[in-house]
């Protein structure tokens, strides 16, 4: 049995730890907010979805993260991993244990690492009247860029009180689901503030001559066949395409088809693109592509524990002494 590798430990969630104080929430909910929390999606769960009419009212909330120590566990300087969940920007939360990225919390304290599992604010804005509604794609860039400020304050936290947490400030990792992905991705642009490594679960970026920047390496897990986050080019929650491969998975896939929200997304570059331009690069990465698989296809067996083995070998990498040269 080897730390870093295998479960060795029980663990321990400190919960509820703020992380930033006094942040701009948005405010005004949308009726459709109200009307959406009573739809079943095709897994028979009720979502709790986040919409609102503008951005101009706000109001100040602090940021928590939900902590994950190794249980008894006497060494100090311990790697570091943030988790980003995911949700389309309208749901999901910090402990929502359905989703598989949370669920690696446990699974990695539990081999050794300290782990927080972060709030970040989410919530889409809705424009348009009755039948004719939208989310307008400067809304879907400024959610990630508000995404992207949280994570930031996180990071930051945590490495200002890294001797609290018994962490290692130059030991962090960063792995993020679908919209807490794309955060993911879009935070490696910022040099300053640099993660040793990140996993990226169906995400994408906006601008393809931007990838050359990210100068952490990275592991890419997506399927070939996603049509909420494309594998290839392409928009976010084509709900055409959502609706004729079956993949209604989340609470806003969901609503958007019931109530004919149109999802007015820019351009993404998924790990497809992310790939090709890094291998172009030689910039260190891994990938784990599942043929004819959607979004969040490591929901299933046998995915579930490959994609989970996948992640704890990459990041066992950088604590075994092998770090870029191997995890290309």
């Amino acid at each position: 049995m080897e730390r870093y590798r295998d479960r060795l430990f029980d663990v321990h969630i400190e919960r509820n730890v703020v992380f930033a104080e006094n942040v701009p929430h948005l405010a005004q909910k949308h009726y459709i907010t109200l009307l959406a929390s009573g739809l079943n999606t095709l897994s028979n769960e009720i979502f709790i979805l986040h919409f609102f009419k503008n951005t101009e009212k706000t109001l100040n909330e602090n940021l928590n993260a939900d902590v994950y120590f190794p249980k008894n566990d006497l060494t100090r300087m311990r790697p570091f991993v943030i988790v980003v969940h995911g949700g389309a920007f309208v749901e999901g939360s910090r402990h929502d244990q359905k989703q598989t990225v949370v669920s690696y919390c446990d699974s990695l304290a539990a081999r050794g690492y300290v782990v927080a599992s972060i709030d970040y604010r989410i919530g889409l804005v809705l424009d348009g009247k009755g039948r004719q509604l939208f989310v307008d794609s400067l809304d879907i860039k400024r959610a990630i860029l508000w995404g992207v400020q949280d994570l930031e304050r996180a990071f930051s936290f945590f490495r200002r009180n890294s001797e609290s947490y018994g962490i290692d400030p130059e030991n962090f990792f960063i792995i993020g689901s679908s919209s807490g992905a794309m955060i993911t991705l879009h935070f490696a642009f910022n040099i300053e503030k640099k993660a040793r490594a990140l996993v990226s679960l169906w995400g994408a970026v906006l601008d393809s001559g931007k990838i050359r920047k990210i100068s952490s390496p990275v592991l890419l897990v997506h399927g070939t066949n996603d049509e909420i986050v494309p594998f290839k080019v392409g928009v976010v929650m084509n709900i055409d395409s959502i609706k004729e491969t079956g993949q209604l998975l989340s609470g806003y896939a969901t609503a958007a088809a019931a109530f004919n929200i149109d999802f007015l997304s820019p351009v993404f570059y998924g790990s497809f693109a992310i790939d090709s331009v890094l291998k172009e690069q030689g910039l260190a990465h891994e990938t784990f592509f599942a043929e004819k698989m959607g979004h969040e296809f490591a929901t299933k067996e046998p995915y579930r524990a490959d994609v989970l083995k996948k992640i704890v070998d990459f990041l066992y990498k950088f604590q075994n002494n092998e770090g870029l040269e191997n995890a290309r």
